[in-house]
């Protein structure tokens, strides 16, 4: 019998249909109703879909339809279920069932036709789910008999009845007792009293009357003292039952928090047809992959479950080279030891250098000013976003989601070498948005032919600047990204389409903060780094190249230590000029 009145579910199920055997009854029949309310949508979504071609509305429709029909199959059975073990197979079906629906989203419309084995292997997993849902509603009849599974509940039931009623009996009988013997008690006293005056002729009566009252309060002492134990075991048993419920709800909580996660594992092939798997967090970034290729998508799978088995509790093993230790910046030096440097250059336009007192300019502008206002908020941008920034590397490529100036989100494939090979070409209302289209042309872009008629596609075109340009076309021909700029030629045009398909369906994806800095190999194998903002603006520079990255590391770890509170010095003279061409 479900006792657990705090519950909710168990509580509205009692007020309408009276006490339930077990509490599986009672979420049995929830299960039930969430299932038909959960197809129903489905079938209303279905029934808003047609003749629109609404495909995303309808695979929605379609996942709510065949998710509700399990969970309330599952539901009818549950609840007449006495059988553990056939209980946890109900689940087992469900989960089956809840997961092949989950397939068939991610595969339609697009692979879902009847000739498809991704159709079939759907359908495959989805009736199996539907078949243990079965086969355990018949468990507990075969095994131990539904109706003598229901009788040892009905048995059990009255037996904790029986128990209750005896209880109450037998504290009514120390009651009474208790009452019985106060009576007496007082009906002695009151012959005492009696024959105390009669004094001279009563005194034997009187001394038995004594004696029996003091065995009469002896008894009512016992009598206290039985009831005050059962009181005690009553409250002992109270608490037992207290604190077995609050380890069950940690218990429950702690599974919960075990079972919820922001992060999911995506099987997917590569480029040479294998099979891998990778961790990819709600945010988009990618937390880990398989590192190797599988010959099957089942290998792949069973190394992805082989993860999830081991590296909950592993111990963490430190192995990084101490050539290239993890960047740790300075905190920001209150008394910097470099000053900003304004300055004209050659083209009278002002610019600015971080020196060092050394003498060693550490840090450059990369472009000149009209003004010196223009220069002076470079400075600033600058010393405002370089201490938080993060160090960023492409291997080889990665996509960044930002936010651009008007508050819209955007995407765009960066090189390691800093060129962008692709964007959005348009903004999105939600970083989620932006992170959804970038998952589409991750897709589209490997796959996609270079001026094809139809279909998937790369087109080309020549801009008003004369400029040659691709963008790239999904097959209703919407388009999904553009090159950003125009290059001089035909060929490197097709360069550039054929570095976007060959980088993008591996890109990591990065969400950027307010600025980053990237530290690159330039083309003479020299490590530099820069300091971008999330627009694509470079804000500043190292100015100079470094034999190794750790060093380009130390150099800009020294940026970020001394410039925030660096004073700026303003030079007009013809030396600035000087002092920059020599640097």
């Amino acid at each position: 019998m479900a006792q657990s009145s705090d519950n909710v579910l168990v509580s509205a199920y009692e007020d309408r249909f009276g006490d339930a055997f077990t509490t599986d009854e009672v979420y049995g029949y929830w299960l039930f109703v969430i299932g038909v309310v959960v197809a129903v949508l489905g079938m209303g979504l279905f029934l808003t879909s047609m003749g629109d071609g609404r495909t995303g509305t309808r695979g929605v429709a379609y996942l709510f339809a065949g998710s509700g029909l399990a969970t309330a199959f599952a539901g009818l059975v549950v609840g007449q279920s006495f059988n553990r073990n056939a209980k946890r197979l109900v689940y087992l079906g469900l989960v089956v069932c809840l997961v092949a629906m989950a397939w068939f989203y991610t595969v339609f419309p697009a692979d879902w036709a009847l000739d498809s084995s991704g159709t079939q292997n759907v359908v495959l997993v989805y009736t199996v789910g539907l078949a243990i849902i079965t086969l355990s509603g018949a468990i507990a009849p075969i095994s131990v008999g539904q109706s003598r599974a229901r009788r040892e509940v009905e048995t059990q039931l009255q037996a904790a009845r029986a128990d209750d009623e005896a209880d109450d009996r037998r504290i009514a009988e120390l009651e009474g007792t208790v009452e019985e013997r106060g009576a007496r008690i007082e009906d002695l006293e009151a012959s005492l009293r009696e024959a105390r005056e009669r004094a001279d002729a009563a005194e034997q009566r009187a001394a038995d009357a004594e004696a029996d009252a003091e065995a009469a309060e002896a008894s009512a002492a016992d009598a206290r003292e039985r009831a005050d134990t059962a009181e005690a075991s009553a409250a002992d048993a109270r608490s037992e039952a207290e604190a077995t419920a609050g380890d069950l709800e940690e218990l429950t909580a702690h599974v919960e928090t075990l079972e919820t996660s922001a992060a999911t594992f995506d099987v997917y092939r590569d480029k040479a047809g294998k099979w891998r798997w990778r961790l990819v967090h709600q945010n988009g970034n990618i937390i880990a992959t398989s590192g190797e290729s599988y010959s099957n998508d089942r290998n792949a799978r069973r190394g992805m479950r082989s993860v999830k088995r081991n590296s909950l509790g592993a111990a963490v093993v430190w192995q990084r080279d101490e050539e290239e230790p993890e960047p740790m910046p300075d905190p920001v030096a209150a008394d910097p030891s470099a000053r900003f440097e304004l300055y004209r250059d050659s083209k009278d336009e002002y610019r600015w250098r971080l020196r060092h007192d050394n003498g060693e300019i550490i840090a450059a502008g990369t472009r000149g000013f009209s003004s010196k206002a223009g220069a002076r908020k470079s400075v600033d941008a600058v010393s405002e976003y370089v201490p938080p920034a993060d160090y960023l590397e492409f291997d080889p490529a990665g996509i960044e989601v930002y936010e651009d100036a008007s508050g819209e989100f955007r995407w765009r494939l960066v090189h390691r070498n800093g060129n962008i090979l692709g964007d959005s070409g348009e903004g999105y209302a939600s970083r989620s948005n932006a992170r959804r289209a970038a998952d589409r042309f991750q897709e589209a872009a490997g796959e996609a032919a270079l001026d094809a008629e139809s279909g998937v596609r790369f087109e080309t075109f020549t801009d008003k600047a004369g400029g040659h340009r691709w963008r790239l076309v999904a097959a209703n021909g919407e388009a999904i990204a553009d090159s950003g700029e125009g290059y001089s030629s035909r060929s490197a045009l097709e360069d550039a389409v054929e570095r976007v398909a060959d980088l993008a369906p591996q890109a990591d994806r990065l969400t950027m903060a307010a600025a980053v800095v990237e530290v690159h190999e330039d083309s003479s194998g020299e490590f530099r780094w820069r300091l971008r903002h999330r627009n694509g603006t470079i804000l500043g520079t190292s100015g100079e190249g470094y034999t190794r990255r750790s060093d380009a590391v130390d150099a800009v770890n020294g940026v970020k230590r001394h410039a925030p509170n660096a004073p700026v010095d303003v030079e007009d003279d013809a030396d600035a000029t000087t002092d920059d061409e020599s640097a």
